[in-house]
């Protein structure tokens, strides 16, 4: 696990510190979500890019690397979801809009592909339902963390952190089906 420097007090890290310590791997993350998605123009390098920029310029209080990465899975979260609806918006309406699966997850079962912003819209109920859940919903799928990785951010227990991965999965299963269905 690499070593991310992190300041105590209101400065943080530096980005030019962090950025090659984190670069690959947030890239790796980037690349999964891209990968297989048919034609869309935001590639991983871009992706991860506009993520620094848009960390760069928020405040800078990052513990540890478990709380960076659950900081830059926000900040890819919101530019997938800003890009998913302009491309939306280019179409006039189009539904198609960039797709993730949440197959990719390791160790989870089939899931179906849903748009990012089908996920941003579930993920922001699931909020308002169970705040923590959602939480560990958006480091796992945008974040690309594990139990252990998540529990050290929210200071809890890799048990808790998995009970609630699996409320907070089988809830966006129940989403999903009844969205299907309904």
């Amino acid at each position: 696990m690499t070593q991310v420097p992190y300041e105590d007090g209101c400065g943080g890290a530096s980005m030019d510190a962090l950025m090659p310590l984190v670069y690959d791997e947030l890239r790796a993350i980037a690349g999964s979500f891209l990968r297989g998605q048919g034609s869309h123009t935001l590639q991983p390098t871009a992706l991860v890019h506009e993520a620094f920029v848009k960390l760069d310029r928020g405040p800078k209080r990052w513990t540890s690397r478990e709380h960076f990465m659950s900081t830059a899975a926000r900040a890819m979260r919101q530019i997938l979801v800003d890009h998913a609806r302009r491309k939306n918006a280019e179409k006039r309406g189009g539904s198609a809009g960039l797709r993730i699966s949440l197959d990719a997850i390791p160790g989870e079962g089939a899931a179906p592909d849903i748009t990012v912003s089908e996920i941003d819209e579930l993920l922001t109920e699931l909020q308002g339902v169970d705040p923590r859940a959602a939480q560990i919903a958006e480091m796992r799928i945008f974040a690309g963390m594990n139990h252990e990785e998540a529990a050290v951010v929210l200071g809890t227990s890799r048990t808790s952190v998995s009970n609630d991965w699996q409320f907070a999965r089988a809830w966006l299963a129940a989403r999903l089906m009844g969205a299907q269905h309904g």
